[in-house]
């Protein structure tokens, strides 16, 4: 989100000074102190709960997929190029050199960059990508690809699911899969078109199919049967009445009788079971970050929010207003509260404003988000990449300060996967600021992880062309001539998780894990 505040003076954090500031002090840690984000002190300080989860069991590993609907370009993000580093400027989609910020030791790039509109939209644009690099460039990892599609549907589905790198399993259903077993669902969706779509892999164990989320402002209520509703029956009542059907009347049920064989009721009598373990697991209140209000009297339905509510509304502000905060927020609990191991969400196709200035309002996703490019591809571009960018630095901070087990954060055991859809036309009309893309199959995904190759481009761009090359599989060098797979991206990602992939037929990329 573009704020128009006046920019805090750096700090440094201390417990004292955290606890002292409460939801406010974080607050200004997320929105913009120039300071680094220290773990430590904010684990110590006890203002973000420890993750439910029973230590006994094996470490897990997340995974959160952020998709970039409408075609993402790794030319206007971290592999964006000078006009100095390229031999006909004019014509290609590059940059002006102070537009484009380093890191010294790595090829990855930033682009920082202000508009007055986005086409014919007029909405200003102020687009900081600095901030996101310098503060994880060693846990970003590049990876160029070219895809084989550019159908929005298919290219998104494709992007998770490596091509049917693996019968049709989505990167998500095989996390879910291994590190998911145990966990009441594993595998939570509140992405759109090709990204929300289930895998094609009969194998896959029932509990690894992903929950599709419409609005996770109000997913956390449908947690309970009867909680939250004035005037329900006590908990006693309730379980007399549960067992009163499942031990007498639903047996003697004709129907139940005719049909208990059919898989589809044997599958809802099992997930009818399990309602008393959501239920039991208080999910919804641990998942509501909502605070109590006049608009919502929680504590009059004998409801409590989540305990770190007031935090998570600072790093989250626009909570409940604005879709991408609020699936970044519930992705967030949905994980720390044990209740999943892999989440995505991402921009939808909507067109959508910050209004909180009437009088100046502010653009926050275009009409079918980075497919805008289409008519205004360099401010296009430059909003959404601040977005998405801006949305994780959130998500990551809180992961930080979050403990998983023995000292860990849960962002030591996460990854990201931004998938890229496909890229944009490396071209433009002679010196041209502004201009129109087309789409391109040649691009990059982004994976921000500290079990990832981070601080690195696996690849690289061509100076003459601006077209992405690939890398060696098993050492990361770069190969001019070679193009990487969708399967390849898609093997990388999984063993880099520590999914078992043995008999799936992947090939090896060790490129993209991090070394010991």
């Amino acid at each position: 989100m573009i704020r128009r505040t006046k920019k805090p003076e750096p700090f440094a954090l201390d417990r004292r000074r955290l606890l002292r500031g409460g939801a406010s002090g974080l607050s200004t840690l997320l929105l913009g102190a120039s300071g680094p984000f220290s773990l430590s002190a904010c684990l110590k300080s006890g203002e973000v709960q420890k993750g439910k989860i029973n230590s006994s069991e094996a470490p897990r590993k997340f995974l959160f997929v952020f998709g970039a609907m409408g075609g993402a370009s790794i030319n206007d993000s971290f592999l964006a190029r000078r006009e100095s580093e390229v031999k006909t400027p004019s014509i290609l989609n590059v940059f002006p050199d102070q537009l484009i910020k380093g890191i010294d030791g790595s090829d990855l790039r930033a682009v920082d960059m202000a508009a007055d509109a986005i086409g014919a939209l007029p909405f200003p644009v102020k687009a900081v990508q600095s901030r996101f690099l310098s503060k994880y460039h060693q846990d970003i990892m590049v990876a160029t690809v070219s895809g084989t599609s550019v159908a929005h549907p298919t290219a998104q589905f494709r992007s998770v699911t490596g091509h049917d790198a693996w019968n049709g399993r989505t990167l998500q259903e095989a996390v879910a899969a291994h590190h998911g077993k145990g966990l009441l669902l594993p595998n939570i969706n509140m992405a759109t078109v090709g990204y929300a779509e289930h895998g094609t892999d009969a194998s896959l164990p029932s509990y690894a199919i992903a929950e599709t989320i419409a609005d996770p402002a109000f997913f956390p209520f449908g947690m309970h049967g009867y909680k939250g509703i004035q005037g329900a029956p006590s908990d006693k009542l309730m379980n007399m009445a549960r067992n009163l059907r499942d031990q007498q009347l639903e047996p003697q049920s004709p129907f139940v009788q005719a049909n208990r064989s059919n898989a589809l009721i044997q599958e809802w009598i099992a997930a009818r079971s399990r309602q008393r373990l959501f239920e039991d697991s208080d999910l919804i209140n641990r998942l509501n970050p909502f605070e109590d209000s006049k608009d919502l009297p929680f504590k009059d339905f004998n409801l409590e929010p989540n305990k770190d509510s007031e935090l998570l509304r600072a790093a989250f502000p626009d909570l409940g207003a604005d879709p991408l905060q609020t699936q970044a927020c519930l992705a967030y609990l949905s994980i720390t509260q044990g209740l999943t191991c892999t989440a995505t969400f991402g921009l939808g196709m909507n067109v959508s404003v910050d209004g909180k200035d009437i009088d100046s309002p502010l653009l926050t996703n275009t009409p079918t988000a980075f497919d805008y490019s289409h008519n205004a591809h360099r401010s296009t571009q430059a909003l959404l990449w601040h977005r998405v960018l801006d949305t994780l630095d959130r998500l990551i901070t809180l992961l930080k300060a979050t403990e998983y087990r023995d000292g860990e954060s849960y962002w030591d055991h996460s990854m990201i996967y931004i998938a890229t859809e496909f890229g944009r036309d490396k071209k433009r009309l002679a010196n041209l600021r502004e201009f129109p893309t087309g789409h391109d199959v040649n691009n990059g995904v982004v994976v921000i992880s500290p079990m990832a190759q981070g601080g690195r481009v696996l690849g690289g761009v061509d100076g003459e062309t601006l077209q992405t090359y690939g890398f060696n599989p098993e050492t990361g060098e770069p190969e001019r001539g070679r193009q990487m797979s969708e399967k390849e991206i898609y093997a990388g990602i999984l063993q880099a998780l520590e999914v078992d992939t043995s008999g799936s037929g992947l090939p090896s990329v060790k490129a993209m894990r991090r070394k010991s």
